[in-house]
């Protein structure tokens, strides 16, 4: 069924951030809900928007690193993937802050889901948590493709890789989506591997909330960033006695 689908990647527990591009996406008009992972880590505000993603009510539900490890912690594991540090000492506490309800949507993430005529992960399909940013990293990952466009999230930039197979040859578009809003059409014999970027922790020196709306009939993703509270996030930070250079990253986007 032809859907146009809201798709959101590393919210990170930044509630300002969630709420001004579910207000953006509201006003352009959106079917459905992808999430592509961490709902969790980095701000302070995790109950608040694991709620929103529950009334937001997404199909499409997929596992982020920061989600498995709070996950391993609530239910007595450490992965090795885990070193001590600002990540864990977030997470042990986001962890006190969750309700049964918002544990129950965490362990309702998948790690893969493939659609029709696309498919979503987190990381990479080579390894889950592996960052596909590289062409070398989208030519490693192509290859395992189910679909021709695969929605990703992880890097927290946003970021296309396309590649046709022309005169014998393996052809490659890199496209880093930099302005407040871009459009893109699929091309009809390409595969494609698209991020939307973060909405909560931009990481490609862009202090804004990143996101797609993505037009499965028209095969076309919209890219936006939108502007969000910036100053309140780092208020709310200081105030929960988060590190301080998960405040000041905010404002550089990085």
């Amino acid at each position: 069924m032809p859907m146009r689908y809201l798709v959101l990647s590393d919210v990170h527990a930044n509630l300002p951030a969630l709420d001004a591009v579910v207000r953006h996406a509201r006003a352009r008009g959106f079917d459905d809900v992808m999430f592509l992972g961490d709902a969790v880590g980095y701000y302070p505000h995790a109950e608040e928007v694991v709620q929103r993603l529950i009334e937001l009510d997404p199909s499409v539900r997929i596992l982020g690193n920061h989600d498995s490890a709070l996950l391993e912690l609530a239910y007595g594991e450490r992965g090795e993937y885990w070193a001590a540090g600002v990540v864990m000492e977030v997470l042990d506490r986001q962890l006190t802050t969750l309700s049964s309800d918002s544990l129950k949507f965490l362990l309702s993430l998948e790690e893969h889901v493939v659609g029709d005529g696309w498919e979503a992960a987190h990381g990479a399909l080579t390894r889950p948590w592996d960052y596909l940013a590289t062409v070398s990293a989208a030519q490693d990952n192509v290859a395992l493709m189910q679909q021709p466009l695969l929605l990703v999230g992880h890097t927290h930039a946003p970021k296309l890789f396309a590649t046709v197979h022309h005169g014998g040859y393996d052809l490659w578009r890199t496209l880093a989506f930099r302005h407040e809003s871009y459009s893109y059409r699929l091309p009809p014999l390409a595969r494609v591997i698209a991020n939307p970027g973060s909405v909560g922790q931009p990481r490609d020196q862009v202090p804004l909330a990143s996101y797609f709306l993505f037009d499965s009939e028209k095969r076309r993703i919209e890219h936006h960033r939108v502007a969000f509270d910036v100053a309140a996030v780092q208020a709310d930070v200081r105030a929960a006695g988060y590190p301080e250079v998960l405040a000041t990253r905010l404002e550089a986007g990085r």
